[in-house]
């Protein structure tokens, strides 16, 4: 797993708007999966976006990085092509 102490999603349109859509979240939820949904993606419309709690590793290769998921903490919001449309023009 890789270290999730950047929140890379986050800064994109996709990122901005699943976090306003999951409201409070804590400071080590991160989002980590995007995709476009559909059988044909030139003409798909909604992305879903997945994220969850990620804690810092204790154990060898990975300890100190924020790289295991919290059990039960994952999260899934639909963002639509408008939305990311109407954040990247404001």
């Amino acid at each position: 797993m890789t270290d999730m102490i950047d929140s890379v999603f986050e800064e994109q349109p996709f990122g901005k708007i699943a976090l306003q859509k999951l409201s409070e979240v804590p400071d080590n939820f991160r989002l980590y999966h995007a995709a476009w949904l559909g059988d044909d993606l030139r003409y798909s419309d909604t992305m879903r976006v997945t994220g969850a709690e990620f804690r810092m590793a204790k154990r060898e290769p990975e300890k100190g990085l924020l790289s295991k998921m919290v059990p039960n903490t994952k999260r899934t919001v639909y963002v639509s092509a408008e939305e990311m449309r109407q954040i990247m023009e404001a």
